[in-house]
């Protein structure tokens, strides 16, 4: 019945029936709250549909019982530094994530975006053009802000106008612009 659950609960999630999803997993972590694979969706579930701080509060749950699960260090430590602006302790999350998942291009961009809010940008750069070479357009925006920011105006434009034509309507694309507009008035 367990497995049935988590079945049905993503084909809820699929469907975009979030509160029968929500619902599902819900029951099975009342019966097991130690059910990792349960507690994860839900976390999922809640950061997809913009309730950050029941995400989070998911992914610490996680974590409880199994320390070493990437996705859940990695997104924690995503949101806690986009979200949360607890960025020290999102730097620790991202870091222990780093190290259990060294070339995973998803942890790459959470350690070079959590260097980015601290202003390290060199740092930010580091991470950021692993992380942009193999993984999504999120990425691309991440290093070409860090790109402007370290004063690399022609990379940073390069890497936005990349980024711009794989995907224009991420919300990264209007900080990234963003940013570039403060670049240029600030010359």
């Amino acid at each position: 019945v367990k497995i049935l659950d988590l079945g049905l609960a993503r084909i809820d999630i699929a469907e975009r029936r979030y509160d029968q999803a929500r619902e599902r997993l819900s029951g099975l972590l009342a019966t097991n709250s130690q059910n990792t694979q349960a507690r994860l969706m839900l976390a999922l579930l809640e950061e997809s549909t913009g309730d950050f701080s029941a995400a989070i509060s998911h992914y610490r749950a996680v974590l409880e019982f199994s320390t070493a699960n990437v996705l859940a260090l990695n997104n924690l430590a995503y949101l806690l530094a986009t979200s949360g602006n607890a960025i020290d302790e999102a730097l620790t999350y991202a870091q222990k994530a780093k190290e259990l998942s060294p070339n995973d291009p998803v942890t790459d961009d959470t350690l070079g975006w959590i260097f980015y809010r601290k202003g390290l940008y060199r740092r930010a750069v580091e991470h950021l053009e692993t992380a942009a070479k193999h993984s999504s357009t999120v990425p691309k925006y991440h290093l070409a802000m860090a790109y402007l920011k370290n004063g690399d105006s022609k990379r940073g434009k390069q890497m936005l106008s990349a980024a711009l034509k794989e995907d224009p309507n991420l919300p990264e694309a209007k900080a990234a612009q963003e940013v570039l507009r403060e670049h240029e008035s600030a010359r």
